[in-house]
């Protein structure tokens, strides 16, 4: 779908450069309220800085509704030339590039604008307009062995016309290279991400391919000084420490693991070091829990998300965050079921003095476990305020299944909130529910 956006917007474009090039006539309708039309019309909430900061972690789930918001921006510039003219900027706010079909056809605009052979005279390059970038292509399906470098060339080529880019993403599925191993990321395109090193700060380095070297990395995240968000697979420590340079301006490291290397350069003093890291988010499914890093670091964190889905390790983590994170405020963990927690235990584990606490279930068991779980929260956690179940999925299986009077009110009786994925009362969901259960709630409310 992004490719066909594209690519049509491409094709209006060298139309209108074959005829007049001369910017529109401004609309009879002031151009503020067509603005704030396109904005309402375009907008896909957490998808931009300042507001990513606080759904970082979920940047690869975005590309769906980022996609449809493509379409309706596509609409948009295609009505009129004055339409063009005021939607450009939307357009070009968010760029994705899934297929080596979309690289080409940004990389054809991009210098047309460059050569001055814009379809608009006097209006800057739309690339000063992109603050988000997403790449997600396939090595595998979108190029050939020969093929490869002439991609890297032009991807580079293209992140240098984005000089005032503040999120980048590669969300690249694992492919093979031409030695039959992951594609390594060239320099070139490194360089080009130092074009916006004054405007980048949140860097989704997660996908399976595509990474840079080890080395390369760090000398990069060096020169990115203003960087406050980082997403990578591997972060290289030595004893624990990561190097002052990059913890300086960070604010939210999440990583799959962690390697370990003798001699790591920069590690410094961490007392003499300024530190900026407040939340920390992992995803390790295999490996022990990175302690080092709550040891040294673990006194700044006031969040921490533990993505893995072993029950057994939970109970571990907890005596790390309460020994060496006591300004901990916000915690986010994923199970795979509660259920697979017997509550008998669950009512030894210790909690910190938390405000919020998110849960990501794999598994909805049928006989609502999850609620058995929340009376005990109530005095394990007395500062707790918010409940969530972050899964979009889950919440959605809840809101089927099967529920009662006495489930409203066991939730609407506890002294904290318990909400779904967007941040809604749970009950309140439930009582608006369409399922069977919702319907009988309320007749039975007489509402």
């Amino acid at each position: 779908m992004a490719r066909v956006c594209i690519e049509a917007i491409v094709r209006e474009q060298n139309m209108a450069a074959k005829g007049s090039h001369q910017l529109p006539d401004p609309p009879c309708f002031p151009v503020e309220v067509w603005q704030k039309i396109f904005e309402l019309a375009t907008h896909v909430p957490y998808t931009l800085v300042p507001g990513l900061y606080e759904k970082s972690d979920r940047i690869r789930d975005q590309h769906s509704a980022l996609e449809a918001a493509l379409t309706t921006k596509r609409s948009l510039v295609l009505v009129c030339k004055q339409w063009q003219y005021m939607a450009m900027c939307y357009l070009y706010r968010v760029v994705l590039i899934r297929t080596g079909l979309n690289l080409l056809a940004l990389y054809h605009t991009l210098q047309t604008y460059a050569a001055g052979n814009g379809s608009l005279v006097g209006t800057r390059s739309p690339g000063h307009w992109t603050q988000r970038l997403d790449i997600t292509m396939d090595f595998s399906d979108e190029s050939k062995c020969g093929e490869l470098d002439r991609c890297v060339k032009r991807l580079a080529d293209v992140i240098k016309s984005l000089p005032k880019l503040e999120v980048v993403s590669f969300a690249i599925p694992y492919s093979f290279g031409p030695e039959g191993d992951a594609v390594i990321m060239p320099s070139r395109v490194l360089d080009a991400l130092r074009c916006s090193a004054n405007s980048l700060r949140i860097l989704d380095w997660s996908g399976e391919d595509f990474s840079p070297q080890v080395h390369q990395f760090e000398d990069l995240l060096r020169d990115l000084p203003y960087l406050r968000v980082l997403h990578c697979r591997q972060m290289v420590w030595a004893n624990g420490i990561i190097p002052s340079s990059i913890l300086s301006s960070l604010t939210t490291l999440a990583v799959d693991g962690f390697v370990e290397r003798a001699r790591h350069p920069g590690e410094g003093d961490l007392h003499e070091a300024c530190v900026s890291l407040k939340e920390f988010i992992y995803y390790d499914m295999f490996y022990c829990l990175p302690r080092g890093l709550f040891i040294r670091y673990g006194a700044y964190l006031t969040s921490v998300k533990l993505y893995f889905t072993l029950s057994e390790r939970f109970g571990e983590a907890l005596d790390l965050l309460n020994e060496h994170c006591p300004n901990l405020d916000r915690f986010t963990f994923c199970l795979e079921s509660l259920f697979s927690l017997d509550l008998p235990r669950v009512e030894t584990w210790s909690f910190p003095r938390l405000s919020y606490l998110g849960v990501k279930l794999e598994v909805l068991h049928p006989y609502g476990f999850e609620f058995k779980f929340l009376p005990h929260l109530r005095n394990a956690v007395p500062t707790l305020r918010v409940f969530q179940l972050i899964c979009p999925r889950v919440v959605k299986e809840l809101l089927k299944g099967p529920f009662s009077v006495s489930t409203l009110k066991k939730l609407n009786d506890l002294p904290f909130r318990v909400e779904d994925d967007q941040g809604n009362l749970l009950s309140d969901r439930l009582l608006r529910s369409d399922s069977p259960s919702g319907r009988e709630l309320r007749k039975h409310l007489g509402k």
